[in-house]
């Protein structure tokens, strides 16, 4: 087509190409655009978002795994992993304070019921675990609201029902060697 707009001679008609110095063709490689870096800076905290939350997966399972087998304090360990990981997992604490219960570190549980009640205000688990925590640090009383707010959230949970009886009896028994002490 250029021969025939042009003639035979047709490239010498071409405009020059103007010479670019290596090192500038060399820069222009070596930096990617503002758009190229934006991408890739969003694929690798993508990458690293996925990355924590199969691990957050794995350590919860583990964590999950060693309670069936009553290793409660390496379930501690691999549960609070999981909560560097991921700070507002309600279950994560309510899982955790229940191990805190086995250990009897009572204080540490009831505190673990708490984030869990910040987290999720109607949590049946962490009010009745934060109930055997207090029942554990011997605040009858405040395990025996705990216990009444899981009832009225469910009534049909017996074993709060079981557990408020028996913290009832313990508060009228510690009210009565106060009395008479």
């Amino acid at each position: 087509m250029l021969i025939d707009l042009d003639g035979p001679d047709w490239r010498e008609k071409l405009p020059e190409i103007p010479k670019v110095p290596l090192s500038a063709q060399q820069h222009r490689k070596d930096e990617p655009s503002a758009e190229v870096l934006q991408a890739r800076a969003e694929r690798a905290e993508q990458e690293k978002a996925r990355k924590a939350e199969a691990r957050f997966t794995l350590m919860k399972q583990e964590g999950n795994e060693l309670v069936k087998n009553s290793q409660f304090q390496s379930a501690v360990d691999k549960y609070s992993e999981c909560l560097a990981i991921k700070s507002d997992e309600c279950a994560i604490y309510t899982n955790r304070a229940l191990c805190y219960l086995k250990l009897d570190r009572f204080a540490e549980a009831k505190q673990d019921c708490d984030s869990a009640l910040q987290i999720e205000p109607k949590n049946k688990k962490a009010f009745y675990r934060r109930a055997l925590a207090h029942k554990g640090l011997k605040d009858y009383l405040s395990a025996s609201t705990d216990l009444q707010e899981v009832l009225q959230l469910d009534p049909k949970v017996q074993e709060a029902e079981q557990e408020l009886e028996l913290v009832t009896n313990l508060l009228r028994e510690s009210l009565l060697a106060n009395s008479q002490g």
